[in-house]
């Protein structure tokens, strides 16, 4: 295995951890606003909106962290701080 695939597997494995724990919850919100339909007001709605929101942007924030720090190992700039 190469220096940098052993790199890459402590990233992977907490974007995979952090998505096991966000991607059910933004399902649960979609299923409770499924289950309540539009009768209900906008005190139940809009809570879950914005825990749908929240949960959508910690998604996408975490995919491109994982993205920027893969293209960091593959250019050899992980040791970069280590050298301060």
């Amino acid at each position: 295995m190469r220096k940098t695939t052993k790199k890459k597997i402590a990233p992977i494995v907490m974007t995979v951890l952090v998505l096991l724990y966000i991607v059910p919850l933004i399902v649960m919100v979609l299923g409770l606003m499924g289950l309540l339909g539009r009768d209900e007001g906008v005190a139940v709605m809009f809570p879950l909106l914005c825990w749908l929101i929240v949960g959508g942007a910690v998604v996408i924030g975490i995919l491109k962290a994982l993205r920027q720090r893969l293209r960091e190992i593959d250019g050899g700039e992980e040791d970069e701080a280590a050298k301060y």
